[in-house]
């Protein structure tokens, strides 16, 4: 029989190319997503990791010194070649894959379905022992669950048996590690190991809690890695909430606005200047999911510069070791640091020459306060006239109350009556970006339970041309065909310097100077940049990583 032509091209050719590409596309699958989507890995303190998967019911506490691959960003067939000659397994059913270090044995994890279990007993056996290629296979099952584990010597092939033997230990087909997991151990998992705060704030929200004590802190953590992304509609919907639980000061502030002694704007930056020419020491707070008030602290830093403040001590800011060259800000510089303004903050405090400190009290012995209140007068025990800028969050300002803070202990200590200014007490949507008003204005407001000197309304718009007003912006994209696959979903767009990359070459351990969620327009992501280098990622929910070094903007 004589194969039809269509265009040049036979039929029967036509059908080869089509099964060669889908011979290729098969090849090039990842692993199934509908299951790694439900992987919980989090670190337990001075233990190893916690692995939990909800939607098959498996538990894994590994060893330490275990790193893990990214299933979500691998192709099937580069497992396919590790583990070549291993006919046991079937990559489909690949739910994980680990490696210890120290050991240097890398562990591949499998999860199939028995239909027709003998019993409900668990059975444990030893399926493959072979020294001479330094491979184990071992399954367990109990009921219809069976979890195959391959132990694969990279190095040390007389201990791969007794490594196996240890990790199945630990594997538990049910949910062992469910009641381990909580809301801070998988925000810490992924803002300190993983580092993506788009796939972090996914994991909380389906997380599969079901005692409401793990879930503690679970909307707090929530709000905190939002506000560490911007263009997120999440995000202003949850401060706009966060917002509505607060007091208002509407009618106040209103009133405030027609006084004299209420500044407005730039005057803002006078008034505080007059103050930190005849004060030592000048305190002002955030609310944690403000980068707002962040920018503001920027800003004030010049003012204070001018005026002979040198000293610039945070609230949960941990400086680099004695001898560490790394740059700052730097992620091991503390959890709110890692936020994009947070970092600009910084970044102009040590470019502007101040000494960067952390005040925060590590020692559980005595109170926080008293503990942040000393390590601030270990500055004035150095240097007695040392003018101070301290930045703590939200009630660490307060002088008075009923409940002493670190402003209260710091004044009893020092004998210096710190000038403080509350940025997180007042909400109002002012046409004005900065109001500042003392705390006269609120004497018979029976609402305010601040005790601080001056109050601001911050109303900044956190953007970078706030950041970089001199410089130039233009319009540039980062391109990739597999973004189509996301055209559905939201991509976290982060842009580092390129200097403090080159610097590092060490992407986790930079702050970004932009964090945002785009969407993509088919295969590109457009956004604006001032001219200059940079490295580019693009993170998706799962992990799936998109890196564009040595990107310039001309």
């Amino acid at each position: 029989m004589t194969p039809i032509k269509v265009n040049g091209i036979n039929n029967l050719t036509k059908f080869f190319i089509l099964i060669f590409f889908l011979f290729l596309i098969m090849g090039c699958k990842t692993i199934k997503q509908e299951i790694l989507s439900h992987n919980y890995i989090v670190g337990e303190k001075n233990k190893g990791d916690l692995f939990y998967n909800d939607s098959i019911d498996v538990s894994i506490d590994f060893l330490e010194n275990t790193i893990y691959d990214d299933l979500s960003k691998i192709k099937r067939s580069s497992f396919k070649s590790e583990l070549r000659g291993i006919k046991e397994v079937s990559v489909d059913n690949l739910i994980l894959s680990s490696k210890k270090i120290d050991d240097e044995m890398k562990m591949y994890y499998f999860f199939e379905k028995v239909e027709t279990p003998i019993d409900t007993l668990l059975h444990e056996r030893l399926i493959k022992n072979d020294i001479i290629n330094g491979v184990v296979i071992c399954e367990k099952q109990k009921g219809r669950k069976k979890i195959i584990c391959v132990t694969k010597s990279l190095k040390n092939r007389d201990d791969v048996l007794r490594i196996n033997n240890e990790n199945m230990k630990r594997v538990y087909l049910d949910s062992t590690n469910l009641k381990k997991i909580t809301s801070f151990n998988i925000f810490n998992y992924y803002t300190n190991n993983c580092i993506n705060f788009l796939q972090g704030r996914d994991k909380l929200q389906k997380a599969p809690f079901t005692n409401p004590k793990r879930s503690i802190w679970k909307k707090t953590f929530i709000m905190t890695l939002n506000s560490f992304m911007s263009n997120n509609k999440e995000y202003d919907e949850l401060i706009s909430n966060h917002e509505n639980e607060k007091d208002h000061f509407d009618k106040t502030i209103e009133f405030a606005l027609s006084l004299k002694g209420v500044k407005k704007n730039d005057s803002v930056f006078t008034s505080i200047s007059e103050l930190a020419k005849n004060n030592q020491v000048i305190m002002l707070n955030e609310d944690h999911f403000y980068p707002k008030h962040r920018l503001f602290a920027m800003q004030l830093l010049d003012v204070l510069k001018q005026n002979e403040f040198t000293y610039l001590s945070i609230e949960a800011f941990t400086p680099n070791r004695e001898g560490d060259t790394t740059i700052i800000p730097n992620s091991k510089n503390g959890l709110y640091t890692k936020e994009p303004y947070f970092g600009h903050f910084i970044r102009k405090a040590k470019k502007m020459g101040f000494t960067i400190v952390g005040h925060e009290n590590y020692d559980s012995s005595i109170d926080r306060e008293i503990g942040q209140a000393k390590n601030i007068m270990k500055i004035l025990e150095r240097d007695p006239k040392a003018k101070i800028f301290v930045y703590a969050g939200h009630g660490h300002i307060e002088k008075e109350g009923e409940r002493r803070h670190m402003a209260s202990y710091f004044r009893e200590f020092s004998k210096i009556n710190p000038i403080t200014i509350n940025q997180e007490a007042l909400i109002s949507k002012t046409k004005e970006n900065l109001v500042l008003i003392p705390k006269s204005v609120f004497e018979k407001d029976t609402l305010m339970k601040s005790s601080a000197d001056y109050f601001v309304v911050n109303n900044l718009e956190t953007n970078l041309t706030s950041i970089y007003p001199d410089k130039v912006f233009k319009t540039v994209f980062v391109q990739n065909n597999d973004f189509k696959k996301f055209r559905k979903e939201e991509l976290l767009l982060e842009i580092y310097n390129g200097n403090e990359y080159e610097q590092t070459k060490n992407i986790d351990l930079l702050i970004p100077i932009s964090a945002s969620l785009v969407k993509t327009k088919g295969s590109k992501i457009r956004f604006s940049l001032p001219v200059g280098k940079y490295y580019v990622v693009v993170k998706s929910a799962n992990n799936q990583r998109f890196k564009f070094d040595n990107f310039e903007v001309k």
